[in-house]
């Protein structure tokens, strides 16, 4: 999802998938500010680039604390 045509906006049941993780741990990520939700007509969404985004801190993150353990 590097581009503006594959920006997408995921719905909040989509998240637990995409991510890979569980609905409560989706809603952590929102509640501390890691991830953004839009309210669109009282419905939330998450911009596809804004996940991307956030996977991509993460495997920094855990790239750095590799590097450190070397």
């Amino acid at each position: 999802m590097n581009s503006q045509t594959e920006r997408r906006l995921y719905q909040i049941g989509q998240l637990p998938d995409v991510l890979q993780l569980s609905a409560p741990q989706v809603d952590w990520l929102v509640s501390t500010g890691q991830l953004r939700a839009i309210r669109i007509c009282g419905e939330t969404r998450f911009d596809s680039n804004e996940v991307s985004e956030l996977i991509a801190t993460y495997n920094q993150i855990a790239k750095r604390k590799q590097d450190h353990v070397k």
